[in-house]
Formats: structure tokens, C-alpha cells, sequence
């Protein structure tokens, strides 16, 4: 398998394989202008002199473009386009000929997942203000967290959250 050496923009960097100037080439680290030299030779060619390295590092790009369709049958003079009302009416008619379905409504786990968390977090406080020493800081510091800590709850379970 020849080795090339690459030549961009006056250096030169190599021996490259064809797969790793084919990569190169991938992710536009030389252009067509760069120039190639077989490892053996100081013949310097262009990329786009070389027919057979040119079509295998930049292959041609595809053109992407619509077939043509003929039109078999034409709108006939006597049809009418349907209007939005006929439209809808057509799906209030299908939708009254379906069967009912009862809704119902899932569980709410909200309220129980709020007393949860308020017995437990307010659990904690009464634990530790049990075994930390009886201060009036602590008391006051106690109780202010156990308000803080249910109005945050109530806010969260029952302002932000939705139905879960």
C-alpha cells in the first residue's frame, strides 16, 4: 500500500496511509489544492491532479432533487372543495358514534407524601432540640424551623407540585 507524504500550506507532514488521508479529507483537514508526493518520490501533484485519490477523497456530492409526477386525473368542474365547518361536523358525527369511556382519576399520593415528610423533617427538629441543652436559642431556633419547614412543605406539595 503506497504512503503519501501531504504538503499544506508549505509543510509537510507524513508518511500518511490512503485510509488516514482519506480521513484527513473527511473532516476537511486539507483541501483539493494540497499537494501529495508518494513517499519514495519528491514528485509534488496537486490532490485534484490525481484523478483516481481525487474521487476517493472528495467524492462528488449528491444532488438531491424532486421526481417528476404526472397528474393522472384532474379536479372535475362539479367538485366542490369541502369546507372547514362540513370538516368538523364529520368528526363531531364519527366522535358520537364511539363508546363512552369513564375517566378516572388517579390516586393522589400528595397529602400522604406531605404528612410524611412533615412528621419526618419535624421529627428531626424535636430530636434534636430533645438532646441538644434547653436554651431559649435553641427553642426559639427549634420552632422557627419547624414553621419554616411546614410552610415550605405546604408551598411545595401543594403550590408548585401538580397531580403525581
Amino acid at each position: 500500500m503506497p504512503r503519501y507524504l501531504l504538503k499544506i500550506d508549505g509543510k509537510i507532514t507524513g508518511p500518511h496511509s490512503d485510509l488516514k488521508l482519506q480521513e484527513m479529507a473527511s473532516v476537511l483537514a486539507f483541501d483539493e489544492s494540497a499537494e501529495l508526493a508518494l513517499e519514495s518520490t519528491e514528485d509534488w501533484k496537486a490532490v485534484r491532479d490525481i484523478p483516481e485519490l481525487h474521487t476517493r477523497f472528495f467524492p462528488p456530492k449528491r444532488i438531491i432533487s424532486l421526481k417528476e409526477k404526472t397528474i393522472e386525473v384532474l379536479p372535475q368542474e362539479n367538485n366542490e372543495p369541502i369546507t372547514v365547518d362540513q370538516f368538523l361536523s364529520e368528526n363531531v358525527e364519527f366522535e358520537a358514534r364511539l363508546p363512552r369511556k369513564k375517566v378516572i382519576r388517579r390516586p393522589n399520593r400528595r397529602r400522604r407524601d406531605f404528612f410524611a415528610s412533615l412528621f419526618m423533617l419535624n421529627g428531626a427538629i424535636a430530636a434534636a432540640w430533645y438532646y441538644l441543652p434547653r436554651t431559649q436559642e435553641i427553642e426559639i431556633a427549634a420552632c422557627s424551623a419547624a414553621v419554616l419547614i411546614t410552610l415550605g412543605l405546604y408551598w411545595l406539595f401543594f403550590q408548585m407540585m401538580d397531580r403525581y
